[in-house]
Parts: C-alpha cells; sequence; structure tokens
C-alpha cells in the first residue's frame, strides 16, 4: 500500500546529513596509533636522519633559512569599520559597505604580554620562541608530524566554567610520545572527558562531572604517553600539524620515503670507514706455496706486527724453491672506490635526498658544477621555493593559532622572507608612488599621508556656483551690450578712468540696475522710439521711420 503524500509544512521537514567518511587507519575510539606497517618506529627514523650527514644538512640548512630573519608584527588591517567590521587594507575615509566614518585603527595594546611573553624565555627549559619553533620544523622535516604545546593558566567560576586564561609556557611536544584522540570518524573531542584540576580523571560520559571536585569536565584532544602514564590535553592547548603529508591523524615522514637511499648512504659511508680504520679488510692475499710452513708462520706474524703499526703496509716475501719452480698467486678481496664509482654513486643519492628538501647543491657547500640549471641563481632560486612552501605551513596554520590564543586580533604574527628586499628597489617603489601621487592630485583630488607613509587619496566636494549668492540672482554685466571691448575697459581701468554708460554708448533706461526698478514698460507706447530688436543699442542706431501710433495690437 502506497503511503498518501502529505503536503508541504514546515512542520513535516526533518533534518538529514551526509554521511562523514570512515578512515581506514582509525581502528577504534580514543588513542590512535600511528601506523607501524613498516615495523619501523619513531624513535629509529629520528636515529637514521640524525645519523646520516645529508640528511642532517638539509634539515639544517632549510631550518635556518626559514627562520633566518626571525620574525615579525604585522597590521591584519589599515582601519576596521566599528560599526560593520568590515577590514580595510588601505586607507580610506569612509567604510566601503556602509558609508560609516566611524574608521579604528589596530589596536596597540593587544601586543603589550605578547610582546613581553615571547622577547624572554617562554619555558622554564630557558628555551627562546624561536628555539621552539626550530625544534618543530626538525620534527616536520623527520616524522611529518608537529606539536605544539600552550600550558595555560585558568580562571574558573564556580561552577567550573573557564572564564579567562593565561599563557605561562610554550612547549614542544615530542611526535614520539604524543597521540591524537578521537573517535572512529577520526573526530577530536567526541570520546574522552577530564577535569582541568585533575587531569588524571577520564570519563567517556559527557554530562559528568570530575569525581574528586565535581567540576564540569572539557573533551580530551592529545594525550602524552610517557612515562607509564597519560597527560590529557583539552582543545587550545596543543596543535598538531603536517608538511609533506597532511591528513586527519598523521602526518608519513620524509624518512620512511628515503629509507632505502639514507641506509645507502650509510651503508657506504661505514664501507669507508671500515677501509680506511684499524680493523680494515685486507685488499687482497698474497698465497705463495712452501714445503716449510712453520718459517711461514714466523714471517706472517711480523707482518701483522708491521700492519697494526702501518695500516698500508704490503707485505713482500721470497722464498727459494728446491726444485727451482715456484708460483705466487694474488688472491683480490675488494675493489677499488673508482672501480666502484663510489664518488658517482653517492652523488646521485645526495641528489635524490636534497631533490625531496628542496635544498640544492650550492647550499651544501658544493659548487662544482655551473650553467645551465646549475647556475647558483637558479640554485638559489628553488631552495627560496621550499623555503617560501615551508614559511607558509608556520604562517597560515601556526602563528595565527598563537595569536589567537593570546587573544589578538589585530595584529598578525608572520616569519618575514627569507630574501631582503633590495634597498634601491624599495626606493624606487617610493618614487614610483609619488610620481602616482602627483599625477592623481593634478586631476582634482587632494592627496594626504597617513602615520605609515601611505599616500591617501580623497575627492573634494563640488564647489558652489555664483559663491554667496543666492540661487537663481546673478550679477549683470554693466557694460552688457555697449561698444567698449573688454581690452579697452582694462587699460581704461588702469588709467583709473572708468567709462559711464552714456560715454559707452548704453542709455541709462535700457541697462537697469539690480536694485531699481525697470524705466521702461512692457506694454507698447505710443511715442516714437527705435525698435524692440535694437535695445540696447543707441537712439540713432533705430528705424526712425515706424510710427507706431497707427499699428495695433493683435490678439
Amino acid at each position: 500500500m502506497v503511503e498518501p503524500r502529505r503536503r508541504f509544512s514546515l512542520t513535516n521537514l526533518f533534518r538529514r546529513g551526509t554521511p562523514v567518511p570512515e578512515d581506514r587507519r582509525i581502528f577504534n575510539p580514543g588513542i590512535q596509533e600511528k601506523d607501524t606497517s613498516y615495523m619501523i618506529t619513531s624513535p629509529i627514523l629520528y636515529h637514521i636522519a640524525q645519523s646520516s650527514v645529508i640528511v642532517r644538512t638539509c634539515t639544517t640548512q632549510l631550518k635556518n633559512e626559514i627562520f633566518r630573519r626571525g620574525y615579525t608584527w604585522e597590521e591584519k588591517f589599515v582601519s576596521k569599520c566599528a560599526d560593520c567590521g568590515n577590514e580595510h587594507k588601505t586607507a580610506v575615509k569612509q567604510c566601503a559597505d556602509c558609508d560609516s566614518v566611524n574608521l579604528v585603527k589596530p589596536n596597540k595594546d593587544q601586543l603589550k604580554y605578547a610582546h613581553k611573553f615571547l622577547d624572554r624565555y617562554v619555558n622554564s627549559a630557558e628555551q627562546l620562541f624561536i628555539d621552539v619553533l626550530k625544534e618543530l620544523e626538525d620534527d616536520l622535516n623527520i616524522m611529518d608530524d608537529a606539536y605544539i604545546i600552550l600550558v595555560k593558566e585558568y580562571f574558573i567560576d564556580n561552577a567550573g566554567k573557564i572564564r579567562m586564561h593565561k599563557i605561562k609556557e610554550i612547549y614542544r611536544g615530542d611526535p614520539v610520545t604524543m597521540h591524537i584522540y578521537s573517535d572512529e570518524f577520526g573526530d577530536k573531542g567526541n570520546t574522552g572527558f577530564t577535569c582541568i584540576k585533575h587531569r588524571d580523571q577520564i570519563t567517556d560520559d559527557p554530562i559528568s562531572e570530575c569525581e574528586m571536585c565535581g567540576d564540569t569536565l572539557y573533551p580530551v584532544h592529545y594525550v602524552n604517553r610517557v612515562n607509564g602514564h597519560e597527560q590529557y590535553y583539552i582543545k587550545g592547548e596543543v596543535l598538531h600539524f603536517s608538511k609533506y603529508n597532511p591528513s586527519r591523524l598523521y602526518g608519513l615522514s620524509p624518512v620512511l620515503t628515503l629509507w632505502n637511499n639514507i641506509t645507502t648512504l650509510l651503508a657506504m659511508e661505514n664501507y669507508v670507514n671500515s677501509s680506511y680504520s684499524k680493523s680494515r679488510m685486507p685488499r687482497g692475499l698474497l698465497a705463495v706455496q712452501t714445503r716449510n710452513i712453520d718459517s711461514m708462520k714466523s714471517f706472517w706474524r711480523g707482518v701483522k706486527e708491521k700492519m697494526e703499526q702501518d695500516p698500508h703496509f704490503i707485505p713482500v716475501m721470497g722464498i727459494e724453491a728446491e726444485n727451482g719452480k715456484g708460483s705466487i698467486e694474488w688472491i683480490k678481496f675488494m675493489d677499488s672506490l673508482k672501480e666502484m664509482d663510489y664518488v658517482a654513486v653517492k652523488d646521485d643519492l645526495r641528489d635524490r635526498i636534497s631533490a625531496f628538501y628542496g635544498v640544492s647543491k650550492i647550499f651544501m657547500s658544493d659548487n662544482s658544477a655551473s650553467g645551465g640549471l646549475n647556475n647558483e641563481g637558479m640554485q638559489i632560486l628553488v631552495t627560496n621555493r621550499a623555503v617560501e612552501m615551508a614559511q607558509t605551513i608556520w604562517n597560515e596554520y601556526v602563528l595565527p593559532f598563537i595569536t589567537q590564543e593570546f587573544g589578538i586580533t589585530d595584529w598578525e604574527l608572520k616569519l618575514p622572507p627569507s630574501e631582503e628586499e633590495d634597498a634601491i628597489a624599495v626606493l624606487r617603489k617610493r618614487e614610483m608612488e609619488v610620481n602616482i601621487a602627483g599625477s592623481i592630485k593634478n586631476l582634482g583630488f587632494e592627496v594626504n599621508m597617513d602615520d605609515e607613509g601611505r599616500f591617501v587619496y580623497t575627492k573634494p566636494p563640488p564647489e558652489q556656483q555664483g559663491g554667496n549668492q543666492k540661487e537663481g540672482e546673478f550679477e549683470a554685466d554693466p557694460y552688457a551690450g555697449t561698444n567698449i571691448d573688454q581690452s579697452h575697459l582694462g587699460e581704461m581701468m588702469e588709467g583709473g578712468n572708468r567709462p559711464s554708460k552714456q560715454d559707452a554708448g548704453q542709455p541709462a533706461s535700457v541697462k537697469a540696475q539690480p536694485d531699481e526698478p525697470p524705466q521702461t514698460r512692457n506694454k507698447p507706447s505710443k511715442s516714437l522710439g527705435p525698435d524692440k530688436r535694437f535695445t540696447g543699442l543707441p537712439q540713432e542706431a533705430g528705424n526712425q521711420n515706424v510710427d507706431k501710433r497707427n499699428e495695433r495690437r493683435v490678439g
């Protein structure tokens, strides 16, 4: 039986959602373990990366370039509308959205505590803020997982609610012991809940209270499993981020990807080390056929003593044969480094590792090749792109998290580009800005400069026509319709002679002043006079043959 269709109504609507995709790496809610399908644990990855000269060189050079110029505070906006909240990146007089003039500048008081905190040691281990950032960069290049931990001091009300917090210390979380605490979908904060005062207490009931103090419980996002116990962290205390392979859970270690290349380089270096050390393998064996084995043993014993003093000593022995015949055979144990193409193989492995990290040869003190793609400028450009990519991770994810926890909304914490801007280019850019400002001023705009040296362009209001005169009134030209030229009038005025209206050939009754009533009437007159079309001219110039007394009005 088909269910009858119901009429549409808002009360008949049901809320449904798209299912969240599950992650195959998540087996059960709670602490999420790292993938160990390669049977290589995190401490081994750190040991291999720290033992390889090539990996240490790449990570160290990359780290130094990223943080070479430190960090800076930049304005998030130039001005902000206090009415609608619109942020303007350039200087304006009024809001572009609501036309409000209630604009505010970034508040410098927000940086007082942040400056005081970051300019000194940020933890009890006497580490600077830049030192903690460098540690995190090493974690990214080795494990592709980094954790920054903010140790806070909370201010709680009587109900156990967090009202305020203050950052007291900043630490680096160890990727070996730090874990994500999530549900079966990889979402944090839905499975475990802990108390702020008693971090060793955890429960899966979101509405329960702490058994020891009765305060409100807060969702757990991360856990640190070290020394046989677990430390639980809530939201806002820990930030986890990856660089090469970001995902819902953990990243993928670059050392694991380059495992064969790194271990091969380590084996080659160990081979060369053993070849030049005391316990090296001999290059070969000189086999001699003899009937007196005792004398051979005594001779070889002496050779051993000399080889301990000189590892490069090659023993030579001559034995007299009874039948006049003898044989000497050289048995080769190892090839030379040249025969094994040691240098070429090592350079190839080094190039593969450095290419993954984006570090060019010139940063590894290798300037043997030049020209083409090996040009020094091109190599620096390639490395600068890798540095820029790494700085994007910090400027877009990590540093905004820190400024947010500090309660800073008007300023941004940034890592400046590793390559400094050319001073000559800055002056040329400023010269172009000045030229543009002059051109805009010539168009009629008003040009001002703010506190930061930026030009502000405003359009002046239009001027009213006629000055202070009333609307509809205008100043009459007293010499309009006369035979006085303007240039001739200027000469006469300079000479101190101002011609009268009669001298200029204009009757006083024709051109009336604004304050005087007109002396002529609009209705036709019976007297003889010049025609109306000659108004303003001398009477002699009019037509005297017209007798208006014989005219009559029509209509």
